[in-house]
């Protein structure tokens, strides 16, 4: 029987697997720099986020294996989601459940972050389609759109 998926805070030894699906093909397409990470400027770049006070990274997982990871940098109290799924998991329902359990955790681990906001490619037509299901608005800026909700 498979358990409930969870998210648990990223420790340094998921270092590798945020670094595999940080260069999957489909994440650099959707990314806003669509060039392959190097492993120094990943390693640099995690440590430095998972070290940070404005930055929580969650590793989304089922029966222990991680499946995905999402990501908010906080500026006032506003979170700036970033999340990928891992390939082999794509097409069911994970993108919707991570951000589902992000709203739930930081409503009750980060009370003080009142509104998420994504930054989503025209191009990229899944992330837009969870966005609109769990009730995000949506404002069009000129090369993405731009999903916000506020917490309660």
């Amino acid at each position: 029987m498979t358990s409930e998926p969870y998210l648990r805070k990223a420790i340094p030894e998921d270092i590798d697997i945020l670094f595999q699906w940080a260069n999957d093909e489909t994440t650099r397409q959707n990314a806003f720099n669509p060039h392959k990470i190097n492993h120094e400027e990943h390693k640099k770049w995690f440590n430095e986020k998972l070290n940070s006070d404005k930055t929580v990274i969650y590793v989304y997982c089922i029966d222990k294996t991680p499946i995905g990871q999402i990501r908010i940098d906080i500026t006032d109290n506003i979170g700036l989601i970033s999340y990928s799924i891992d390939s082999t998991h794509r097409k069911q329902g994970h993108g919707k459940k991570i951000i589902e359990l992000l709203e739930q955790t930081l409503i009750n681990e980060l009370p003080n972050i009142n509104k998420l906001i994504a930054k989503v490619k025209k191009t990229n037509i899944a992330s837009q389609h969870i966005f609109v299901r769990l009730n995000y608005s949506c404002f069009k800026n000129v090369d993405y759109f731009v999903y916000e909700k506020v917490l309660k």
